[in-house]
């Protein structure tokens, strides 16, 4: 049988910026693996960056990351000996060609611009230099696949998921005005 666990998104926040954590393991026998939807205090609208690591190899064979865009509250993709499929949501696109298969990763970050930058995605590892970038459609979830892109099983291995996003200054202390204290207005 095979296993999969995902971890809850969890969230915390260091020199202004919210850093959200899920981890994924699978077994040698999926052919997947996945997150849950993100956590409902992403900005989905701004910019964020995903950092993906693995703690060993994946596969024999190349890896491609996909990403989902859910719609729905009970959005959720799923899968284990087959690629994955969504509740109320919509595969949108591969984020890299492969994370790189073949080792442990220490970490890709991609840099996640929601709506259009104007600027063409770049997602094949070989551009890793220039930087990864990847426009997104505006959604209110994502959710994150690696699949065996030879249709095959994984490896087992880890997957740890991090997005790291400025925090908005939501309720920011009023400016002083002329050195007389907060502005009345």
């Amino acid at each position: 049988m095979a296993a999969q666990t995902i971890s809850a998104w969890t969230s915390v926040t260091r020199n202004g910026f919210n850093i959200h954590t899920c981890t994924a393991y699978t077994d040698a026998a999926n052919e997947v693996n996945y997150t849950n939807k993100t956590p409902d205090s992403l900005r989905t609208d701004k910019p964020w960056t995903l950092i993906v690591s693995a703690d060993a190899a994946s596969d024999g064979a190349a890896v491609p990351l996909m990403v989902w865009g859910g719609y729905k509250s009970n959005f959720a993709i799923s899968g284990t000996t087959a690629r994955c499929t969504a509740t109320s949501g919509v595969q949108l696109g591969e984020l890299v060609d492969d994370i790189g298969y073949a080792a442990a990763v220490a970490g890709l970050a991609f840099n996640i611009t929601p709506g259009s930058s104007g600027l063409a995605n770049i997602v094949t590892l070989a551009a890793v230099a220039t930087g990864l970038r990847f426009n997104l459609p505006v959604m209110p979830w994502y959710a994150f696949e690696l699949m065996a892109d030879d249709a095959v099983t994984l490896l087992a291995h880890t997957l740890t998921f991090r997005i790291i996003q400025k925090c908005e200054q939501i309720n920011a202390p009023l400016p002083t005005v002329a050195g007389v204290g907060p502005d009345p207005s």
